[in-house]
């Protein structure tokens, strides 16, 4: 949304889109105070994101911010109100005042420039280090592989060159020279920026993972079993009939046959 016009300490600022915002000023950052707190659009502020208030752009919306003392430069989301301090033009947050080398400053003089309406779900923190150019460098720093400068690998479906584009804004791409450079590396070449515009990167896992290893002695079924069962019926021994015969059945074990029994057994050792 661009937003209402509104007023703070007596000045009326009117949101608006300009495509061609490109102006140099002063850049202040605010980072714990205001950690976890809600910001104009209604997102949560976090510190360790790459975000930024500015006093009309659309919220959300993006914008490249460089310092232009030491070309540090990051694309960041305006997702904030600020600043309304004379003579400064954006409020970053303590991740980005980092990138930028100014965090231990304070403040510092940048380059803000207009990049366009920023995604709804706030799912782009990829995307934004992906477009970081460091001091001293002319590129953002993103490897062939497509590994981003932080760490974190890069999944979509729209090719990488041309996330790459949208996100870096104006970004020059150097092309190679005709022949090689004896006293350095070569340059990278355009074949290789077409390979890596047409090059998808996903994150892929294994079809299967690893499998645990049986226990011992499970999983083995004897020759003389076709089936297998969690109740396994034994046998009933001989032993077992007898015992069962005295202490269940009981067939005809009585008082006067035990007696009967006990006096045969003992006239029977008398006559021997």
């Amino acid at each position: 949304m661009v937003g209402k016009p509104y007023e703070v300490k007596g000045k009326t600022y009117v949101p608006n889109e300009d495509p061609s915002y490109n102006k140099t000023g002063l850049a202040s950052w605010y980072g714990s105070a205001f950690h976890g707190r809600l910001t104009a659009n209604g997102e949560v502020y976090d510190k360790e994101h790459l975000s930024a208030a500015h006093p009309t752009f659309p919220l959300p919306s993006y914008a490249r911010v460089t310092n232009t003392e030491t070309g540090a430069s990051v694309i960041v989301r305006v997702n904030d109100r600020g600043p309304f301090h004379p003579g400064r033009i954006i409020d970053v947050s303590a991740k980005t005042a980092e990138l930028l080398d100014m965090k231990r400053a304070g403040t510092a003089k940048v380059n803000v420039q207009y990049v366009g309406r920023a995604r709804m779900d706030g799912h782009d923190m990829p995307y934004l280090m992906a477009s970081y150019i460091s001091k001293g460098d002319r590129l953002p720093s993103v490897q062939p592989e497509g590994q981003i400068a932080s760490g974190v690998m890069v999944a979509s479906n729209v090719p990488f060159g041309q996330e790459l584009q949208s996100y870096g804004g104006g970004v020059p791409v150097p092309v190679a020279f005709g022949g090689p450079t004896p006293s350095g590396p070569r340059a990278p070449s355009a074949q290789a920026f077409d390979a890596l515009a047409t090059q998808d990167t996903f994150a892929t896992l294994p079809e299967l993972g690893p499998l645990p290893a049986e226990r011992p002695g499970y999983g083995i079924v004897g020759l003389s079993s076709g089936l297998t069962s969690a109740y396994v019926v034994e046998p009933v021994s001989e032993v077992e009939l007898v015992f069962d015969a005295v202490m269940v059945r009981n067939d005809g074990l009585t008082e006067s046959s035990i007696l009967s029994y006990a006096g045969r057994q003992y006239g029977k050792k008398a006559s021997q």
